[in-house]
């Protein structure tokens, strides 16, 4: 079992995903010259899903990664917001943004475009499932019928 991640100048590091999650990242970090730097490195397929695998580092890579595949290197920068300097209001979730570290990335995946599985997941639970969450918009329960017994009044 294999995978390749391209990096830098279209170089390529083929790896074996069988392993931690963390044992993966930090050799593909060291052996693409990134090693010695505080850069926060994930993958992502050739269309630019971000596999988040920092948010699985104990899980086996294999999990979360197809092999004989070919995965693009990525940094992830956390940008705190500190526009809001009152203490009492809520602090806003950091933005995540992430940055190809392949040169020409879409010259060479010309489909390539950054997105998170995260907002995958939230954009497809938005939609209706067809029921009201609103009690007024339920439909009255009908009795269903017992045999033996009229459901018609008598005077």
């Amino acid at each position: 079992m294999f995978i390749i991640v391209k990096y830098g100048n279209n170089e390529s590091l083929i790896c074996n995903p069988s392993c931690a999650v963390i044992n993966l990242l930090g050799s593909i970090k060291r052996r693409a010259g990134y090693g010695n730097s505080n850069v926060t490195i994930d993958l992502s397929d050739e269309t630019g899903l971000i596999k988040e695998l920092d948010t699985h580092k104990s899980d086996n890579a294999n999990k979360h990664l197809e092999s004989h595949t070919t995965y693009v290197l990525v940094q992830k920068e956390i940008m705190m917001d500190n526009l809001s300097t009152d203490s009492a209001s809520t602090p806003s979730p950091p933005q995540i943004n992430y940055i190809p570290l392949l040169d020409n990335c879409s010259e060479i995946f010309p489909n390539f475009q950054i997105r998170s599985e995260h907002l995958v997941k939230t954009t497809k639970q938005k939609g209706r499932t067809g029921k009201s969450p609103s009690p007024a918009g339920r439909l009255p329960k009908v009795k269903k019928a017992v045999p033996g017994k009229s459901s018609a009044r008598r005077k």
